[in-house]
Parts: C-alpha cells; sequence; structure tokens
C-alpha cells in the first residue's frame, strides 16, 4: 500500500488573548512591528483550515507542517494551533521553524515541543526531541529542528553537529531497511536561496551527511515560495522541494497559499501542486 501526504509550511497562525505588554520587551517588538505593518495583512489562518479540508477529500494519510507554525512563539499561539491541529481529521507530523523558537525563552522552555509532542512522536536516539523517525509503510518521515533564536531582523537556523551525527546514523539505518527517506527541515539546505541573515548556517554540514548516506527527498519551507532543487547523494542527487506559506494571501506567482501533495509508491515519489484559487485550492502544473 502506497503513503500519500501534503506537506504545507509557514501557516504563522496567530493569537494574542491575554498577552501582556512586557512580553513584547525584546525580540518581539520588532516582530510585533513587522506583524502589524505586514505579515497579519499577508496571511488568513482560515485558509488552513480550508487546506485541513482539502487534505480530508484528497484522503491523504497525513499532513507534514515544516515549520513556522506560530508569530512569535507565544504560549496562546501554540495552544490555538495545538486547538487546530487536533481538530484535523487527517494526521499531522510537525516540526519547528525560526519563528517557533522567536526567543530565548521561548527554545529554553522547548515550547514547540511541550504543546505540539503528540504531532512529533516517533523513533530516536537517546533523549533528544531530534532527528525523529516516523514509519508509514516503506516511508520514513525524519523531522530536524533547525529552530534557534536569533538576533532580531536575523532568522537563520541550525541544526548542530549533535543532531547532524544522530541524522548520520538514522539515515544509515533506513537505506538498509528499504526504505524511503524523506527529511523535513525549515530552512532550505540548497546554496544560495536564502539570504546570509535568513540561511542555514550549517547548510554545508549538513550537505555532507547527504552527500555520504543519501535520502530520497528532502522538503522545507521558510522562504515562502515554491522551491526545487537538488543536493549531491553517493549514487544520485536528492530532490529537494520548498513550499510556499499554507495561508498566504500574497497575490503574486508562487507566493499564494499551496501545498503539495505526495504519493509514494515503492520507491516513486509522485508530486502535484495545489495551489489557493479564490475559493479554493485547484491543482496547477509542479
Amino acid at each position: 500500500m502506497g503513503f500519500r501526504f501534503i506537506h504545507c509550511s509557514d501557516i504563522h497562525l496567530l493569537d494574542l488573548q491575554g498577552t501582556r505588554a512586557w512580553r513584547f520587551l525584546n525580540k518581539r517588538l520588532t516582530g510585533a512591528v513587522n506583524l502589524a505593518l505586514k505579515r497579519r495583512k499577508r496571511h488568513d489562518a482560515a485558509l488552513f483550515d480550508r487546506l485541513l479540508d482539502t487534505a480530508a477529500q484528497l484522503e491523504a494519510d497525513r499532513i507534514v507542517v515544516t515549520g513556522d507554525v506560530t508569530n512569535l512563539a507565544l504560549e496562546s499561539e501554540f495552544e490555538c494551533v495545538r486547538r487546530r491541529f487536533a481538530a484535523s481529521r487527517v494526521p499531522i507530523t510537525a516540526i519547528p521553524g525560526n519563528h517557533d523558537a522567536y526567543t530565548a525563552g521561548a527554545a529554553r522552555e522547548r515550547r514547540f515541543c511541550r504543546y505540539l509532542a503528540a504531532h512529533m512522536d516517533g523513533e530516536r536516539d537517546g533523549e533528544a526531541d531530534f532527528p525523529f523517525v516516523q514509519r508509514h509503510g516503506n516511508t520514513a518521515l525524519i523531522g530536524l529542528s533547525s529552530a534557534v533564536p536569533s538576533l532580531p531582523l536575523y532568522a537563520v537556523g541550525r541544526i548542530g553537529t549533535d543532531q547532524l551525527a544522530r541524522l548520520d546514523g538514522m539515515l544509515c539505518r533506513l537505506r538498509e531497511e528499504g526504505l524511503v527517506r524523506i527529511v523535513l527541515v525549515h530552512h532550505p539546505v540548497v546554496q544560495g536561496v536564502s539570504k546570509k541573515r535568513h540561511n542555514l548556517v550549517d547548510l554545508e554540514a549538513f550537505q555532507a551527511v547527504v552527500a555520504r548516506r543519501g535520502a530520497e527527498l528532502v522538503l522545507h519551507g521558510h522562504e515562502h515560495r515554491k522551491l526545487h532543487g537538488s543536493l549531491s547523494g553517493p549514487e544520485a542527487d536528492v530532490m529537494v522541494h520548498g513550499i510556499s506559506s499554507g495561508t498566504s494571501v500574497v497575490d503574486h506567482p508562487g507566493k499564494r497559499a499551496a501545498f503539495s501533495l505526495y504519493d509514494v509508491e515503492g520507491e516513486r515519489i509522485g508530486r502535484r501542486l495545489f495551489v489557493w484559487q479564490g475559493e479554493r485550492f485547484v491543482e496547477r502544473a509542479a
């Protein structure tokens, strides 16, 4: 039996209920300004509800969200995300993005993991939260975290040497088992895709693991646009796909709300792209 799943990202669900003004006396100050002037106008949370309905209609086995489920990593936002995820008729797998570790406090408290533990269950090496592996037939979803707090006006990511070492071992073992390995990470992993203040700082170290161990697909978000690239693997190139925000109302090609539908049949991975058009998600050329 095949495995059908949806990839979406950067849904930025907002809920500031009960948030006191003093919570903005840190990096959130610049984030709140950006939210008021730009981001709030560029996203519509109702589109995520439509995405969930469409996922059920398409009979997806799972929805994969590659980070930035919140705007400012506030408890009220994570509670909102937890409620929305719990209401989905299709199971959801999620990893964090830089907005989900927006401040040092949010990262230190492991806020994403505490609120969304049910959506990142799976096999792990030791006690570390990441990477985790979820098995679905002959497919393995491998969830990484590149979410780290950064300076105002920066949105960099870092996987870290310990996490990369565990990823190396997982990719090796899963390959020996003959599984289709799909790696989930928030930040783009292809050189030159992100600007310096938005990039993955240990991108080359991640690429070295993939070059050594391989994978069948890498999925990411972060840039809020559809992207297609590849990395060198030990035997063949590894596909890398990015997707625009799942809640975007920006009316520019490649920036509209979208998701990808993947069908894994044996070793074959098929992709279909759905873009928000007027009142529904419509299939477009991938």
